[in-house]
């Protein structure tokens, strides 16, 4: 079993940097100075031999022992800073007062009196405050003396051991590469090879192509994904021969040098060692083995990624001939860039079936599989472990060769990784090759992830903040805007070498941890760090030393507010994350706050705490806090006495009515996210004194928005509500005390903007604003003249904007760089900016223009190309559109590839240019418009509740793919000729036509259909003959057409590609089509909501792929067919509200069944033998049935037994779960 080790020196570093800011502070004691000069040189001897150290301990656990006692030295030393640095931060907080508002009183006197009594009363608890404080101060440095002195004597012990080991000091010795030393070279068995045939093509393409962009081409992906296996395929490659005249292979795999690189090509091209060292010798022998040749030149495993020392190289390597190619394998994507300005071949993992071959052929002899038939099912779950990975299928298939017990297969299945013997398991240990190349600061950052579950999605400006929060990035002299920059650094830094893997790339970027890296995290994580999945469950945490946990995570998917006891003995947490929906009650809160005294990071977001208690100010090292997306409605004032608190996450609160007015007192905050906090009306009283503040994503400014001019360091995303109200905007003072006016935006690095004059809708416009302080229209227009924001933003919103020009700077440079651009609901708007120029813009949405009446050539704003890059457009709700002109240039929309028009009624002409990339139209609610231009590539097109005419325009439409006609009430045929055109069709859906009666008789011609539904056409009678021809139909739905009695006979036999079929809500139907026992691919079958269903049809057992089977609603039903017995790919059974339903059919042989639902069958009274052989069954739901329910009533009823195995039941209103499995993916989106 692989050992975890321990990473003290990025500690030590960060502990040493903190020494040397306090020792250079002013405020330092020098009694103390003293002290804290003696620590730091401590440390400093020990960082000299800690690179070795961490080296040695995985082979002596002599040093492990003496590397954890200096951990905990470290850490407490790190605490003591904590509580030193705070001292001073607490003073200044107590003595702080809050600015109270303006004196503006018209009270009567009596109101006045309260108010200066109650004033009085708050100053007398303030004085307290503070004389408590200066007592507890005089005590507590007593305190840190006495813990600092007892730190230096440890640090003297961990000192004198130091010497019985005789370390290296890291100046006077180069650190050994402790990695396994891989040499490969070209060969390699195809047959061990499965699912790479498309990645080969794709390089050899490249090494073929004569393009000089090309000659470096990197492979990159995750270790034991199989680069190199890939490479070696390309290097055989039959279409390579005779190509290159010379193929060179390298295998790189410790240190590059050029030195070294020059000796082994010309060793691969001589077949002789290679005895000359000097560089000049090597250089001459390499051009004139290369000069003029056409050569491969394979460089595997690269991990170098000196750029000048690759330039020496590559100007070398320039001796070949035109066509030389150099084919790169690496783990990072820093390595790719260096050595190449082409993309890289990213390799991705194999697909599941070519991982089971891989995985077969080790575990199993030829055919042997098909003896064990109890085995594939563990096997296919085994393989999901694998992720894609080659080196984990063959690894896992070869540990299982020699076994054929099930209880042996399942033990692996069940077991983490890490938890297989060090000589069996190869994964890990080269998967840590990856790990060891890492500087000391990002093994700690990585580790850290390990605190989160499998598969969790983990937010990108979350981690780095909580990186920051407990120390894990540090910057010279802790500037915390160069933290922030130095966490980015570090997370790209782990990307690019594939340790993390996204799963978003929009401005919030979320990623997760591939599951086998995960698995190093978890090995590398060791006891610092504690997960505990149920707090009903406390044996998680006995028997095991607390005192070392630092990092806890609490998962608990019960609405509980319990907490196991034992994890209150971990005194020394620094970061306490839940994953819970359930309330944190007031009394654990207590807890917390009373046990872990020294948390920096305290993350409850999606739990289900209604109240913070008033303790929490008691946190005075929390750094960050995240009570996101939960139902709190207020916070308590002492919040404002986290005098260390950098980030304070408040995001989709969505009760939030206020925030506490001490929060302004919180001068080191940096990140208030307020986002989503729908109800949140107001900001505090002189919020713009928070001047420390980079995100405050919502601002609520009052009346004077020239406030925001103080904080000069917000950045990313903002948006301003309520702007109908600012009435004082067009003056203020500047730092020489003279009026002037914007602008106020300017200064602010933001990338997004939304500027709301109300709160994003026109009833809470009126409701929120009175008549007198309403805006008028032409004050409007000048304070948006003050809000142009700088050149850097990407994305923005104007929405509820009540002036009638919109301002000049949107057709200037001052948006160059915009992306996305919003207008919506700005009723008052004349006419459309001039947004023609913009150069980058992509996405541009128009709504609610309630006063524009045309569309002319003052849109492009006389640009000679418009709209450059537009890729999307949507215009909706224009309610006095007549006409949308021509706009002055063929060559308007030139990567233009959506189009939405929506809801303008009066409009009666689109350009008659032809939108040359356009792929996606949908026209909706526009009954004038007739006619529409030709669109040379559309291939979706969707048409609502428009004048029938537009679809003989769509005739015309030959690249057509999918087409959707919805709400045409007088519609009473297609025309044929729409079909005879639109051969490629492969999705037609027809939808809301009550007056069509059928489908045109040329449907059968349209053979590439693959996906057609038709639903709520009332006078739908019949469909065509020709829906037998359509042999690549795929889904087949029907919805609501009471009208339809049947599908053409022998229509099923001939649908040999059907694999969904779907009948809903059509009364007609007395039984399912004949013939469907030859639609031999069908997948899926849902019949709901038919009322004279009698009866399924015979011969269902020939349904042989048949995955889910649901029957909703059908009355009549009395009995299923025998053959549903010997569905063995089965999946999921659901039969509800048929309560002429007497059984169900045996289900012994449903092996694969896996989910099973009944509910509303009064009339089955117990469940078929042979459920509790069901080894797959996941889940199982009975609801309403009261027989049923009563048989299977847990440890009682007479039934239970058959269904105990079941993890997920539910019975009735009561759920049982056993065997807890991993639900992160699931959970992580909360």
């Amino acid at each position: 079993m692989e050992v975890a080790s321990l990473i003290v020196s990025p500690l030590l570093q960060v502990i040493y940097e903190k020494l040397a800011s306090y020792v250079n502070g002013v405020e330092t004691p020098n009694v103390q100075k003293k002290n804290i000069k003696k620590l730091q040189d401590k440390l400093f001897i020990i960082q000299a031999v800690i690179q070795d150290a961490e080296e040695r301990q995985l082979k002596d656990n002599r040093v492990q022992i003496w590397l954890s006692k200096l951990r905990d030295a470290a850490y407490d030393a790190d605490d003591l800073l904590d509580e030193i640095t705070t001292q001073p931060l607490l003073r200044r907080s107590l003595k702080q007062r809050v600015p109270s508002e303006s004196w503006k009183w018209k009270d009567p006197v009596k109101d006045q009196l309260r108010r200066i009594q109650s004033s009085i009363s708050k100053e007398t608890r303030r004085q307290v405050r503070i004389t408590s404080f200066a007592i507890q101060s005089i005590l507590s440095s007593f305190e840190m003396r006495r813990k600092l002195t007892d730190i230096i004597e440890r640090l003297d012990d961990i000192a004198r051991e130091m010497s019985a080991f005789s370390f290296k000091d890291v100046v006077a010795y180069k650190r050994s590469d402790t990695r396994e030393k891989r040499v490969t070279g070209p060969d390699v068995d195809e047959s061990q090879v499965h699912g790479r045939a498309e990645d080969v093509k794709k390089i050899v393409d490249l090494l073929l192509s004569s393009g000089a962009d090309t000659w470096v081409i990197p492979i990159v992906g995750i270790g034991g994904i199989g680069k190199t296996t890939l490479a070696q395929l390309v290097y055989n490659d039959p279409r390579l021969d005779g190509h290159f005249d010379k193929k060179i292979w390298v295998s790189l795999y410790d240190s590059f040098s050029t030195k070294r690189l020059l000796t082994e090509i010309l060793e691969c091209l001589t077949e002789h060692k290679c005895e000359s060292s000097q560089m000049g010798v090597l250089q001459s022998k390499l051009r004139g083995s290369l000069y003029g040749k056409r050569y491969l030149l394979v460089m595997d495993d690269m991990w170098a990624d000196d750029q000048e020392e690759w330039d020496k190289v590559r100007s070398l390597l320039r001796c070949g001939a035109e066509g030389s190619k150099i084919m790169v394998t690496t783990r990072t994507e820093r390595v790719a860039s260096i050595m190449s300005n082409a993309p890289s071949h990213l390799l991705e993992g194999l697909a599941k079936d070519d991982c089971w071959t891989l995985f077969k052929q080790q575990a199993f002899a030829d055919g042997e599989e098909n003896e064990f038939p109890n085995l594939l099912p563990i096997s296919l779950r085994i393989i999901d472990k694998c992720q894609g990975v080659p080196l984990a299928a063959k690894v896992l298939g070869g540990l299982l060769r020699s076994k054929r017990e099930e209880d042996e297969w399942l033990r692996l299945q069940e077991s983490d990784l890490w938890s297989l013997d060090t000589g069996e398991n190869r994964i890990l240990s080269v998967l840590r090759l990856s790990f060891n190349h890492l500087p000391s600061n990002l093994k700690r950052c990585f580790a850290y992830c390990a605190i989160y579950p499998r598969n969790y999605h983990l937010n990108k400006e979350k981690l780095i903040q909580q990186w920051i929060a407990v120390g894990l990035v540090q910057s010279a002299g802790d500037n915390l805007h160069m933290l922030e920059q130095m966490g980015n650094e570090c997370f790209n830094d782990l990307l690019d070498m594939s340790f993390f893997q996204l799963t978003s790339s929009s401005d919030a970027v979320e990623f997760k941890i591939p599951s086998l890296i995960y698995d190093l995290a978890k090995l590398i994580a060791g006891k610092e760090f504690l997960t505990i999945e149920n707090s009903d469950q406390p044996q998680v945490v006995t028997g095991r030393n607390l005192a070392e946990t630092r990092y806890a995570l609490v998962e608990n998917n019960f609405r509980s507010s319990l907490l196991p006891k034992a994890l209150f003995k971990a005194h020394k947490l620094c970061s306490l994350n839940f994953l819970s929906s359930g309330d944190i009650s007031m009394e654990a809160q207590r807890n917390i706050v009373q046990c872990f005294r020294h948390l920096k990071i305290l993350n409850l977001s999606g739990s289900g705490i209604e109240r913070l208690h008033r303790s929490i100010g008691d946190l005075i090292y929390l750094r960050y806090l995240d009570l996101s997306n939960t139902p709190l409605q207020t916070l308590p004032e002492t919040i404002g006495h986290l005098c260390n608190l950098r980030t304070l996450d408040l995001s989709g609160c969505t009760n939030l009515l206020e925030l506490p007015g001490e929060i302004v007192k919180l001068v080191n905050l940096m990140h208030l996210n307020v986002k989503d906090c729908t109800r949140l009306a107001s900001l505090p009283a002189f919020w713009w004194s928070m001047v420390s503040l980079r995100t405050l994503p919502i601002v609520i400014p009052g009346k004077n928005i020239a406030m925001l001019d103080c904080l000069k360091d917000l950045q990313g995303e903002l948006k301003i509500k309520y702007l109908v109200n600012c009435t004082d905007f067009a003056l203020k003072v500047g730092p020489d005390g003279i009026k002037y006016a914007g602008p106020f935006l300017k200064h602010l690095q933001l990338h997004t903007l939304d500027l709301f004059w109300g709160d994003g809708g026109e009833d809470k416009l009126n409701r929120n604003t009175s008549r007198q302080t309403r805006q008028p229209g032409h004050d409007s227009q000048r304070l948006i003249r003050e809000l142009c924001p700088s050149p850097n933003i990407r994305r923005l919103s104007i929405n509820g904007y009540l002036g009638r020009q919109l301002p000049g700077w949107m057709k200037s440079d001052a948006i160059h760089n915009l992306t996305v651009l919003e207008l919506i609901n700005c009723k008052s708007v004349e006419t459309l900016p001039m947004l023609g120029q913009l150069p980058v813009l992509k996405c541009l949405n128009i709504q609610g223009m309630d006063n524009v009446v045309k569309i002319d050539n003052e849109f492009s704003g006389g640009a000679m190309w418009p709209f450059p890059s537009l890729n999307e457009l949507t215009l909706q709700d224009f309610p006095e559109l007549r006409t949308w002109e021509d706009m002055g240039s063929t060559e308007a929309f030139p990567c233009l590839k959506k189009l939405s028009i929506m809801n303008c009624p009066l409009l009666k002409t689109m350009p008659s240019f032809g939108f040359p990339c356009l792929k996606r139209l949908s026209v909706m609610k526009c009954p004038l418009l007739k006619t529409m231009p030709s669109f040379p590539t559309l291939q979706h097109l969707m048409l609502q509740d428009c004048d029938p005419l537009l679809l003989r325009s769509a005739a015309d439409l030959r690249t057509l793919l999918t087409l959707v006609i919805d709400s045409f009430c007088e519609l009473d045929f297609i025309p044929k000729v729409l079909l005879e055109n639109c051969l490629f069709l492969v999705s037609l859906t027809v939808i809301s036509c009550p007056k069509l009666p059928t489908l045109p008789a040329n449907l059968g011609r349209v053979t590439a259909l693959r996906s057609l539904k038709i639903g709520w056409c009332e006078m739908l009678d019949s469909l065509p003959h020709g829906l037998a021809n359509l042999i690549s139909l795929e889904n087949l739905e029907i919805i609501e057409c009471p009208s339809l009695i049947a599908l053409p006979e022998q229509s099923l036999e001939r649908l040999s590609s059907l694999r969904s079929l779907s009948i809903e809500n059509c009364n007609g139907f007395t039984s399912l089509p004949r013939g469907m026992q030859h639609a031999t691919a069908l997948e899926r079958l849902t019949v709901m909501y038919c009322s004279n269903l009698a009866s399924l049809p015979d011969g269902l057992q020939n349904l042989l792929v048949l995955k889910s089977l649901t029957i909703l609603s059908c009355p009549d039903l009395a009995s299923l067919p025998d053959g549903v017995q010997h569905m063995k790919m089965l999946q999921n059974l659901e039969i509800r509200i048929c309560p002429k339903l007497m059984a169900l059919p045996k289900v012994k042989d449903l092996i694969s069944l896996r989910s099973l639902a009944i509910s509303d069958c009064q009339n089955i009274k117990s469940l078929p033998e042979g459920i509790e052989q069901l080894s797959e069954l996941q889940h199982l739901s009975i609801q309403d049935c009261p027989e049923l329910e009563k048989r299977c009533k847990e440890g009682k009823g007479e039934d239970w037994l058959k269904i105990s195995h079941i993890p997920y039941k539910h019975i009735g209103a009561i759920s049982v779960l056993q065997n807890r499995q991993d639900t992160a993916a699931s959970s992580s989106s909360s």
